[in-house]
C-alpha cells in the first residue's frame, strides 16, 4: 500500500489532501496519516512548503482555486529515493532494498 500511496502521490504532482487520498484508496485518513509518516521516515518523501510553489505552476495545479495551507493541503515532493522505488519492480520495499538503504546511513 506504500507503493500505491506513493504513486498516487506522483501522480497528482505532489498536490493532494489525506481526504483525497483515503478515499482513493478506500482507507481512513488515520491510516493515510500513519502510511505517509512511514513514506517521509523511509526519505521517499519530503513535506514541501507552501513558498516553494512557483505562480508559473499555479494554472497547472489540479487545485489552484482552492489551493490554501488552511485547507488541509500540503505540497509533497517526491525525495529521488521515492523516485527510484517507483522504478523499481513492485516488492521492492518487502525484499529491503529501501530498508537497508536507511539502515546503511
Amino acid at each position: 500500500m506504500l507503493r500505491q500511496l506513493l504513486a498516487m502521490i506522483a501522480e497528482e504532482r505532489g498536490v493532494c489532501t489525506n481526504d483525497q487520498l483515503a478515499r482513493r484508496l478506500g482507507v481512513s485518513q488515520e491510516l493515510i496519516g500513519r502510511l505517509m509518516g512511514e513514506l517521509l521516515r523511509l526519505g521517499c518523501l519530503r513535506l514541501g512548503e507552501v513558498d516553494e510553489c512557483q505562480p508559473t505552476a499555479c494554472a497547472g495545479c489540479p487545485i489552484h482555486s482552492t489551493c490554501e495551507p488552511m485547507l488541509g493541503v500540503h505540497l509533497w515532493e517526491l525525495t529521488e529515493k521515492g523516485r527510484r522505488w517507483l522504478r523499481e519492480p513492485p516488492g521492492s520495499l518487502q525484499k529491503g532494498s529501501l530498508l537497508q538503504e536507511k539502515e546503511s546511513r
